[in-house]
């Protein structure tokens, strides 16, 4: 499972684009390769903290329609060992600089066996939409919101609702810091589990074609209860190495 919006926004913003056929079609593709040291999705890993290889691929209009596709490895101690997305929204900018999305997001487990989710499908869709702002001045920072609907969660436990609040600013030496809240609403807590939060904070540069990443993600409020069993801590430390073209 990705982080969705903003995260999703966040690859899509790393790629460069490379036009189809022509210069002036309105066309372009692009895609994404990187290395994740975890894939922390919504506060958890979905690797039993272990490493992760992701990429996607994109084709968007000059309208702001896009469609896209992006797979990573899990696992979750069961027979899912693949995540695959397919997505498609549209997207821009208003007159007064602030920028919007909206999309919906199918995350697909192929080859799950049917004992493994014959609680409830894997399998669910996200409905999202964000906005985002750039302020002028030192450091320019970069405001943005987020939110994902989801009609059954993941394992049918009913519906959910996803909350992101971003900050980035621009740092000397071409560095970027940003940070982000996120709030996981689950309606029905017998069965999806405790509504929760949590933070991260990360640094990242771009160095020739790659974009180095380290993050800390961590606990605000009950993101344990949901996601961790035992004595081990959701709090994780991430390095990712990426690219785009």
């Amino acid at each position: 499972m990705k982080k969705l919006y903003l995260k999703l926004l966040t690859c899509l913003g790393l790629l460069v684009s490379t036009p189809v056929l022509a210069e002036d079609s309105p066309i372009e593709f692009s895609a994404n390769v990187g290395y994740f040291s975890d894939y922390i999705y919504r506060g958890g890993s979905q690797t039993a903290d272990g490493a992760a290889i992701q990429g996607g691929f994109d084709m968007s209009h000059e309208s702001g329609f896009y469609i896209g596709t992006w797979a990573s490895n899990v696992d979750f101690g069961n027979s899912a060992n693949i995540e695959i997305d397919f997505y498609g929204g549209v997207g821009g900018d208003l007159p007064n600089g602030v920028s919007w999305d909206v999309g919906a997001l199918y995350y697909w487990y192929p080859g799950v066996k049917d004992s493994d989710d014959s609680g409830g499908d894997f399998d669910f869709v996200d409905i999202y939409a964000g906005v985002g702002y750039t302020l002028e001045g030192a450091m320019a920072p970069s405001l943005g919101f987020g939110i994902a609907y989801t009609p059954d969660y993941f394992g049918e436990v009913g519906d959910a609702t996803y909350y992101t609040f971003d900050l980035g600013l621009s740092l000397p030496g071409d560095f970027s810091l940003a940070f982000q809240f996120g709030y996981q609403n689950n309606d029905d807590e017998a069965r999806a589990g405790t509504s929760y939060s949590h933070a991260s904070v990360g640094v990242s540069k771009d160095v020739g074609i790659f974009t180095f990443d380290a993050s800390y993600y961590f606990d605000v409020s009950d993101t344990k209860e949901f996601w961790v069993r035992g004595e081990d801590s959701p709090d994780a430390f991430v390095f990712s190495v990426s690219t785009s073209f």
